[in-house]
C-alpha cells in the first residue's frame, strides 16, 4: 500500500474507532482480533526479525492495520537496510519510534511515521511546543496520556494529529484524553479493548 493511501486509511480508522491495542506479547494478538470492531489499529511491540512479518501479515489479514514499534523488534537495526526490510518485507501500515534519526530516514523512504514522545518534565514539553512547526513525523504520540492539560495545549499548536497512551487504566482516562484533543488512545490493557469508546 502506498504511504499516502496507508496514512489516509490509518487516520480515518483512528478518528472512527479511537482505540489502538498495544500488544507487548504474542499471546494478546488473538484477543485484539477478537475485539477488532472496537479498535482502529494494533501497535505491535513484540517479535523478532524472524517472526514480525508473520505477526503483521496475520493481524492485517484480519482487517486491523499494524503500527510497528521498530525499537521493540529483536534483531532489527533501523539503518538503511532495516528500513528497506520493514518497508518491502514486513509492510506494516505505519511505524512508531522515539528516534529523530529513524524518523528522517523512514520518512524519506516513504513510510508513515509516528513519533513517540515521553513528557518526563516541562522542559521536554516546552521544547515540543517550541519546535511544533518542525515536526517531521505524520503523527505524534504523547506519553503518558494522564497529562490532559499539556495534551490540550499541545494539540492546539501541533500541525499533525496527536495520539496518546501510557498509564491508561480506565475508560474515563481514555475519554479525558480524547476530550483534550487526542485523535485516539493506545493501551495494552486488554480489558479496555472490549469497550467501544464511541458508546462510552
Amino acid at each position: 500500500m502506498e504511504k499516502n493511501n496507508a496514512g489516509k486509511v490509518l487516520l480515518e480508522r483512528l478518528e472512527k474507532h479511537k482505540l489502538v491495542a498495544a500488544i507487548k506479547e504474542p499471546k494478546y494478538i488473538e484477543r485484539a482480533i477478537k475485539n477488532k470492531k472496537n479498535l482502529s489499529a494494533v501497535l505491535l511491540m513484540t517479535g523478532t526479525i524472524l517472526t514480525v512479518k508473520r505477526y503483521v501479515d496475520f493481524i492485517q489479514s484480519e482487517g486491523l492495520p499494524v503500527i510497528l514499534h521498530v525499537e521493540k523488534i529483536g534483531g532489527l537495526e533501523m539503518d538503511g537496510d532495516g528500513i528497506d526490510f520493514i518497508k518491502k518485507n514486513v509492510q506494516p501500515m505505519a511505524i512508531v519510534t522515539t528516534r529523530n534519526g529513524i524518523i528522517k530516514k523512514a520518512k524519506s523512504s516513504g513510510l508513515f511515521v509516528i513519533q513517540r514522545i515521553f513528557l518526563i518534565d516541562t522542559e521536554v514539553y516546552n521544547n515540543l511546543v517550541r519546535d511544533a512547526s518542525q515536526i517531521r513525523s505524520d503523527i505524534i504520540e504523547i506519553m503518558p496520556c494522564r497529562a490532559p492539560d499539556f495534551l490540550n495545549k499541545f494539540t492546539k499548536v501541533s500541525q499533525v494529529p496527536v495520539i496518546t497512551g501510557g498509564l491508561l487504566t480506565l475508560p474515563e482516562h481514555a475519554k479525558e484524553a480524547l476530550n483534550n484533543g487526542a485523535v485516539a488512545v493506545t493501551t495494552s490493557n486488554s480489558k479496555l479493548w472490549e469497550i467501544d469508546l464511541n458508546q462510552f
